[in-house]
Order: C-alpha cells, then sequence, then structure tokens
C-alpha cells in the first residue's frame, strides 16, 4: 500500500479497550498475510488517553515492511504481534507501553515519540 505521505494518507479510527473492545479489535488497520508492505501512510487512533489501549497497527504479516510511515495513539500504539517485521524511517508516538508484541521487529532510522501520559500512568516504549 502506498501512500501520499505519512501526515496526508492517514488511515484513523477510535476503537478502544474503554468502550468494550478487545485490546486486538481495537486496531485502526491490521497488516495481515506475507510480505505486506507500507510506504507513506499515517496510522492514527483518536481515541485519546483515557480510553486506553487503542491500537493503531495491529501486524500479524510476517517479512512485512513499513516505510515513512507515521503510527499515532497513546497506549499499544503499535502492536507488532507475530512474524517478521521491519520499520524504516518511520515516525511512532504513544504513552504506555506503545510498542508491544511477540515479532521479531527491527526499527532503523525511526523517531520514537513519548507523550505525556495521564496523572496516574508512567510511560514505557516497549515491553
Amino acid at each position: 500500500m502506498y501512500g501520499e505521505g505519512s501526515q496526508k494518507s492517514i488511515i484513523t479510527d477510535s476503537k478502544n479497550f474503554v468502550d468494550g473492545v478487545p485490546t486486538f479489535q481495537t486496531a485502526t488497520f491490521a497488516a495481515l498475510g506475507e510480505g505486506f508492505m507500507a510506504q507513506s501512510l499515517g496510522f492514527r487512533n483518536t481515541a485519546g488517553p483515557e480510553k486506553h489501549q487503542p491500537v493503531a497497527l495491529r501486524v500479524q504479516a510476517d517479512r512485512s515492511v513499513f516505510l515513512h510511515c507515521r503510527m499515532e495513539g497513546y497506549q499499544d500504539t503499535l502492536y507488532s504481534q507475530t512474524h517478521r517485521q521491519f520499520y524504516r524511517s518511520c515516525y511512532i508516538t504513544g504513552t504506555v507501553d506503545f510498542i508491544f508484541g511477540d515479532a521479531a521487529a527491527i526499527f532503523q532510522n525511526c523517531m520514537i515519540y513519548v507523550r505525556k501520559p495521564m496523572d496516574n500512568q508512567q510511560n514505557i516504549v516497549t515491553i
């Protein structure tokens, strides 16, 4: 999938855990299948920090590649779920354990930004 730029071509939604959706299903976008590639796209979950666990991007695709993409959310922004994944020149932002999962993932030349958490939270980049 190719976009016009990560701040122009944005896939967005607001599913979240507080409204009764399991974390696995809150993903704004889910990449499945072998060899998935995204370039110059934005993935955003707009539920906000008070909604807890709103996933912007869930990746379950083996040998997936993300180039010049942007993942925006709060808690659980990027669910790097399984298999082998490669991220290059991406922008990833969030709060509580916002990059998580069981994948073998490489982040090359990526910008990882920590947002201000809610008062009762602490930031953890990845678990």
